[in-house]
């Protein structure tokens, strides 16, 4: 199996489209809300009045976007083994799909959080104003505002669309993507690679 193929066996069955237009929708508000809240503020009097602008940068918190990944991830975690014990014993399919369906909201809320936040951060960036530069001075994430943190939150990100989508897909309920190639692969190679990156993860975030 070469690179090509791996990528398109590891798309979601919601296809790239669903990820742009979801990717624009959230970042485009945020991005947007930030000209906005800059305009308004730019009527007021004092230079350091920046009520608005103030709002935007209190709208999502980056600590509330870790916590929404990790426990996506968690779940994650627990429900590919229950997925695949499921095609053995159908008793576990209802627990299965309700796992599958909780950590397909985490990832999804996060994943918008990150689209909300990262046009806040490209506005940020763009520095268009002093009252701009506040929210740079005042991030919730970052206190230099640059390109490649910006870059970073949209891999990351863009991962947790990929692991949401993959494991549950709103219109049938089931999974796809990366998660039906991981449960397709022979368990003498799953069981070490399902171990070895569970194992990191529950690392990373337990010594964060």
């Amino acid at each position: 199996m070469n690179i090509k193929e791996l990528t398109q066996k590891i798309i979601p069955k919601a296809g790239l489209s669903h990820y742009t237009e979801t990717y624009l929708t959230w970042t485009g508000v945020g991005l947007i809300g930030s000209f906005i809240a800059t305009s308004l503020d730019g009527q007021a009097e004092l230079a350091y009045a920046a009520y608005y602008t103030n709002a935007v940068n209190d709208a999502v918190g980056y600590n509330f976007w870790i916590l929404l990944a990790v426990i996506g991830l968690l779940l994650f975690s627990v429900s590919l083994p229950v997925i695949y014990l499921s095609l053995y014993v159908p008793q576990a399919q209802f627990v299965a799909n309700q796992l599958r369906r909780l950590s397909y909201t985490f990832f999804l809320v996060a994943f918008d959080e990150g689209g909300l936040m990262i046009g806040i951060l490209i506005a940020n960036f763009l520095h268009t104003s002093d009252k701009m530069a506040l929210l740079a001075d005042k991030s919730f994430l970052f206190s230099d505002v640059g390109i490649f943190p910006i870059l970073a939150l949209l891999l990351v990100n863009s991962c947790l669309w990929l692991l949401g989508e993959s494991i549950y897909n709103r219109d049938d309920k089931s999974y796809s993507g990366l998660v039906t190639l991981l449960i397709q692969t022979p368990l003498k190679y799953l069981a070490p690679l399902y171990l070895s990156l569970t194992g990191i993860v529950v690392y990373l975030i337990v010594h964060q």
